[in-house]
């Protein structure tokens, strides 16, 4: 007897499908699009800058640029941890530039915050550079 198809889980999504559907402007794709990746990004800019408090922005920036770019983007196809950690790196240089390469004191692990800061940036009337770009309506 088979199994109704009610009874099998879906299939995962993988990352590209995320970035694909937030192209779309799926919010609820960008939602576990963060989730899969919010950790690793934030380790990977705390590391850089050496500071909780200052990689918290700029974790917030990498997926606002992910949410901006996802529409243009054609890493969305291929490599989507490479495009976010591409763009992680770039901006956490940038802020080490911008700090002179002072190294702060390393903070003490993920903030649990960061997904409400994200929410507040997204809402923000000026959380994007290009006037022609949309926010999710939710956020």
């Amino acid at each position: 007897m088979p199994i109704p198809s009610s009874y099998i889980p879906p299939a995962a999504e993988s990352l590209s499908d995320l970035v694909k559907r937030i192209a779309e402007r799926d919010e609820a794709a960008f939602g576990r699009l963060y989730r899969h990746l919010v950790r690793p990004v934030f380790a990977q800019v705390r590391e850089s800058l050496g500071s909780s408090a200052r990689a918290v922005p700029v974790t917030r920036a990498v997926f606002v640029e992910v949410w901006r770019l996802a529409p243009v983007s054609q890493a969305r196809h291929d490599d989507v941890l490479g495009w976010v950690t591409a763009i992680a790196a770039r901006r956490a240089g940038d802020q080490a530039r911008e700090l002179g390469h002072r190294q702060p004191a390393a903070g003490t692990g993920y903030p649990g915050h960061l997904g409400r800061d994200l929410v507040a940036t997204l809402r923000a009337p000026d959380a994007y550079a290009d006037p022609g770009s949309t926010l999710p309506p939710g956020l």
